[in-house]
């Protein structure tokens, strides 16, 4: 990393510390404003290219329109206090939710989005997000279950129709971002074991997709059996299979949530069911395509990787700490 991205980045991680311990509205929108500078800083350090650039003007004015939506909101709030106007009350969140690219405001993000960079991309995926949930927590919670709702199944019906890894990978986001919202509910602890665990899979994904050059589902069917192996075992873990490390965190909100949120986890947990049914549709068929070769053994020896070892030993370490 060179100095300037070295900079750059680091002032993309205060201006989110700035803006999560700020008490001001009007502070907090400037530094969500310096976050959106910040992140064009950083979408601009990679090879740009015509695509690149109309996508990342494309970000820039939609987060421009929803920024002006969330301050005039909270100025008119402000300015009348004491009246209950419901446009008042809606369009703050809805501006944030615009921001992160959640649902149902979430139509503009997967063809601009698929676009970006990967490492802007697992930005957007990851770290953007913690400023609008964040925010529609401490003020606006009364909206938490609707949105957890249609986080999780637009993300799940969504990425049903995908034959791009990427865009499969922004409808997951969709999908992990309702599931992150629900853990808040009950404690941040519990939404830091989950953002880590969900950042750390994108992470490995974006590695993966990075080193393998794979843009295509149907590409991946021509690749070595190593990479088939790698992508089999990250998209079992992001399903929340069992014994893959996916499944912990979403077993802990279950667990933790169940009794005071009862039928938004069982809607939550109904609808993972499709999104367990697109990863597998992915990615098992590679798996078996593989068996039908003689050499598969010998392939499988060489593809065990530290990606598939985390994925059935990481479960481990969460029982023995929770």
């Amino acid at each position: 990393m060179n100095p300037m991205n070295l900079i750059h980045f680091s002032l993309y991680i205060m201006t989110i510390i700035f803006s999560l311990s700020s008490n001001s509205w009007v502070m907090i929108w400037m530094s969500m404003e310096m976050n959106l500078l910040m992140f064009i800083f950083l979408m601009m350090e990679t090879p740009i290219s015509m695509i690149k650039t109309e996508s990342t003007l494309k970000y820039f004015l939609i987060q421009s329109i929803s920024s002006v939506m969330f301050i005039t909101s909270i100025n008119s709030n402000l300015i009348f206090y004491n009246e209950k106007l419901i446009i008042n009350m809606m369009l703050p969140p809805i501006a944030l939710m615009i921001k992160s690219g959640m649902a149902p405001v979430h139509s503009w993000s997967p063809p601009i989005v698929s676009k970006f960079s990967l490492m802007s991309l697992t930005l957007f995926m990851t770290v953007q997000k913690l400023i609008p949930m964040f925010l529609i927590f401490s003020s606006w919670i009364w909206i938490f279950p609707l949105s957890v709702i249609f986080n999780v199944a637009v993300g799940s019906a969504g990425g049903l129709i995908q034959s791009s890894v990427i865009k499969m990978m922004i409808f997951s986001s969709i999908n992990n971002t309702g599931w992150m919202l629900l853990t808040m509910m009950d404690s941040f602890l519990l939404f830091w074991i989950y953002f880590m665990n969900y950042m750390l899979f994108t992470l490995m994904m974006m590695k993966f997709l990075w080193k393998s050059q794979i843009k295509w589902i149907s590409q991946i069917k021509s690749s070595s059996p190593s990479v088939k192996w790698m992508y089999f075992s990250i998209m079992m873990s992001m399903s929340g299979l069992p014994p893959f490390m996916g499944f912990t965190p979403k077993w802990l909100t279950i667990k933790y949530l169940f009794f005071n949120n009862m039928l938004v986890i069982l809607i939550c947990a109904c609808l993972s069911i499709i999104t367990l049914f697109f990863y597998l549709k992915s990615s098992i068929s590679l798996i078996t395509m593989m068996f039908t070769t003689k050499k598969w053994m010998l392939n499988f020896v060489y593809s065990i990787n530290i990606t598939f070892m985390i994925n059935l030993i990481g479960p481990i370490a969460y029982y023995l700490v929770i």
